[in-house]
């Protein structure tokens, strides 16, 4: 198999459906890993967990990098909300830099209906994320662990 670039992150927020006041803790944690090392903009298929009040969920997805600032999708089974997709991208530079670099508003679908907003944040250091978040792994290591046991 092959050796591959892995970016482990953490985002937390919050999550609020349109037909509800108050917004619920959310956050997602991923395993996002391509072969494509060199090619910047490669999407990055990933796996992990999302956590909605408390209680976790596992999620498949895609990062995909690009200079003005990052986008992710998600999908998760939520037993009573049904399929949900869950994206959004980071706009560097839109309301101001630093806010900009570690904040990303996503829009909460099911069935291709927008059904709520959410906004997460990167909350550990920028300074460490490369050297926390980002390796370099075989294929069939890159996604160890990013899956709770169902």
């Amino acid at each position: 198999m092959a050796t591959g670039m892995l970016i482990k992150e953490t985002m937390s927020g919050w999550m609020r459906l349109n037909n509800e006041a108050q917004a619920h803790d959310f956050a997602f944690s991923i395993r996002a890993f391509t072969t494509h090392i060199f090619k910047f903009t490669a999407p990055r298929f990933f796996r992990g967990t999302v956590t909605l009040d408390g209680e976790q969920f596992p999620c498949r997805g895609e990062l995909t990098l690009y200079s003005h600032g990052p986008s992710y999708w998600l999908e998760m089974q939520h037993p009573s909300l049904g399929a949900l997709r869950i994206e959004g991208k980071k706009t560097y530079g839109k309301n101001g830099l630093l806010h900009s670099l570690v904040t990303c508003p996503m829009v909460v679908k099911r069935d291709n209906q927008e059904i709520g907003l959410a906004e997460v944040a990167y909350r550990d250091s920028m300074l460490a994320f490369p050297f926390k978040a980002i390796r370099f792994v075989a294929e069939e290591n890159a996604y160890d662990h990013a899956e709770i046991a169902q």
